[in-house]
């Protein structure tokens, strides 16, 4: 039986995931639990599609579909859109070394919201507190993780 590149691709993630699991379980808990939850959860996934290239059926009737976007956008929009977003990004980097993580992420959805959405001040208001609740929920209170003040 011949090793297909797919199925060497798949013990190398599943050797990288456990090298993974056995470095980060030295670790304390709180620095571990990331590398450690993510690293299983590959380890699963990679061990189930070991058995499908393994074992399951091959089809050579399959047809492949590519996920593909837009061919028709114009250049020139397509430009307009990428500085667009990386333009959001420098902006989102910046509030977060002006204000924080605390004020900056408020402040950048408002801003996201109105200027770019084209939402009125009620929506992007609901919308950033949500988002701000969101944040504060799960990173300060849920697992306690501190973030720069700014």
């Amino acid at each position: 039986m011949a090793l297909k590149g797919e199925t060497i691709l798949i013990l190398l993630m599943i050797v990288l995931a456990i090298g993974v699991i056995l470095s980060s379980i030295h670790w304390p808990l709180k620095a571990s639990l990331f590398p450690l939850v993510v690293s299983l959860m590959i380890t699963l996934v990679a061990i189930i599609e070991l058995s499908f290239s393994l074992f399951g059926k091959e089809r050579k009737d399959e047809i492949t579909i590519d996920f593909k976007l837009s061919e028709n956008v114009d250049k020139i929009l397509e430009k307009k859109r990428t500085f667009l977003i990386f333009s959001w990004i420098i902006i989102f980097f910046f509030l977060i070394k002006l204000f924080g993580f605390h004020i900056a992420i408020p402040i950048f959805f408002i801003l996201f919201w109105r200027l770019n959405g084209k939402e009125g001040w009620k929506i992007s208001i609901v919308l950033a507190a949500i988002s701000w609740l969101c944040f504060y929920g799960l990173f300060i209170w849920l697992l306690n993780i501190p973030f720069m003040e700014g």
